[in-house]
């Protein structure tokens, strides 16, 4: 069971993915954020696409199921009790490869702007068309989101700096037609004071 002061579930239903945050950034001081996160089986969940977190670790710990681990060129299956940890800068990915629902706790060190970002994105990927990881596909939509939390991930298929090129060219074309970051509507009404913490 989830601390009683967790935060309240998201859900990105086209991906399959449920998130409740144990420990947010205010309280660990940004040293770290922990959550739990639920995935459904396939063919109705598919977990993020191959990328890379520039400054963050993360940690993954499996509750039930099967996890499968793409990392360093290999995969792995992980089951209940056995975890990964990915350093910083390392391509990755992860999804659920059992038959049935997979749990997990999640750790990145830092914090930085984990919960909001993903509170953003899930929410964007329950209203608009996505890739299958959840991310939307309208790139004026995108942008802006990842020109804010540029930080945070990048995918691991094409230089860093090509992507960011391409995003700092496009976000300030997307803010001038009306595009931006910031979505009050995704976050939970206890959780949107972290639209003002910067």
């Amino acid at each position: 069971m989830p601390d009683a002061g967790a935060t309240p579930t998201v859900d990105a239903p086209r991906s399959g993915k449920r998130v409740r945050y144990l420990a947010t950034a205010e309280e660990t001081d940004g040293e770290y954020a922990r959550f739990e996160m639920w995935l459904a089986p396939p063919p109705d969940s598919h977990g993020p696409m191959r990328h890379i977190h520039p400054k963050q670790d993360e940690y993954l710990e499996v509750r039930d199921g099967t996890l499968g681990v793409w990392h360093d060129g290999t995969e792995r299956l992980l089951g209940p009790g056995e975890s990964v940890t990915i350093p910083s800068g390392d391509p990755h990915r992860f999804w659920n490869a059992g038959d049935g629902e997979l749990h997990l706790v999640g750790e990145v060190r830092p914090a930085l702007h984990t919960e909001l970002f993903m509170y953003v994105t899930y929410g964007l990927g329950r209203d608009y068309a996505t890739t299958p990881s959840g991310m939307p596909l309208n790139p004026l939509r995108l942008a802006p989101v990842v020109d804010e939390f540029d930080d945070l991930l990048y995918l691991s298929h094409l230089p860093a700096w090509v992507q960011r090129a391409g995003v700092r060219a496009l976000a300030p074309v997307a803010r001038r037609l009306g595009y931006g970051h910031e979505y009050p509507e995704y976050v939970p009404a206890e959780r949107r004071h972290l639209l003002d913490a910067d």
